[in-house]
């Protein structure tokens, strides 16, 4: 009986040093993976907001990124970071074979089901103008969706000071899940950087990087406030 008892030992412990060496052995292909994936992503919507610019006709005293409800919206949503592009990247699929997107209006949303994603539309797609005289897709279905990361369902925004600071009051970073709103017009408030936090909980992988909004910087992932 001890001699069994001592096998069924010898052999859970056996089984388990395998399964601990297995485990070992995936780990840093599935994190270096995971880290690729996340510094791809980064690194891809650094890019594409530095090429950001306005729409034609629009006020150049206007930022080519901004807070904007997406077509379909209500106004009990909050504003998404909006960009419009002159040619889109690739992965704005666009229907018509040969060709690319152009003329982009893009939304960056975060969705706690399908994870960081692009809303958009373009100027080419057949546009109705709505109450402000803004041609644009009529509802939300007529957008397209491009998913850019399932792992990504967090973010935070970054503020450095207050909206009103003059540039010699002493400013503080706050970082925090929702955006600022001013209680007096309703407006909300351009981050200067919102920290996006990627996760992989069948491998208790984390990483949270910060994508410069306010001030797009040409170097890539800019450093965290």
């Amino acid at each position: 009986l001890a001699l069994a008892i001592g096998g069924l030992i010898l052999t859970a412990a056996t089984a388990l040093l395998v399964t601990i060496s297995q485990a070992w052995a995936n780990r840093p292909a599935t994190r270096d993976a995971f880290d690729a994936h996340v510094n791809g992503v980064a690194n891809f919507l650094t890019a594409m907001l530095e090429e950001a610019t306005l729409p034609e006709g629009i006020n150049s005293a206007r930022k080519a990124i901004s807070l904007d409800r997406a077509p379909g919206f209500s106004e009990t949503d909050d504003p998404l970071v909006r960009f419009y592009l002159r040619e889109a990247p690739p992965l704005f699929f666009w229907p018509e074979p040969g060709s690319v997107a152009s003329r982009v209006h893009g939304f960056l949303q975060v969705d706690q089901r399908e994870g960081l994603r692009l809303l958009w539309y373009s100027d080419l797609q057949e546009l109705e103008k709505n109450e402000k005289g803004i041609r644009e897709p009529e509802d939300e279905d007529e957008l397209f969706c491009t998913v850019i990361s399932p792992f990504c369902t967090e973010v935070f925004y970054c503020y450095y000071g207050d909206k009103d600071d003059s540039e010699n009051d002493l400013k503080k970073w706050e970082i925090t899940d929702e955006l600022e709103e001013d209680i007096n017009d309703g407006d909300f408030r351009l981050p200067a950087f919102v920290k996006l936090v990627f996760k992989w909980d069948e491998e208790n992988l984390e990483r949270v990087v910060s994508l410069a909004i306010d001030r797009p910087v040409p170097s890539g992932i800019a450093e965290e406030p």
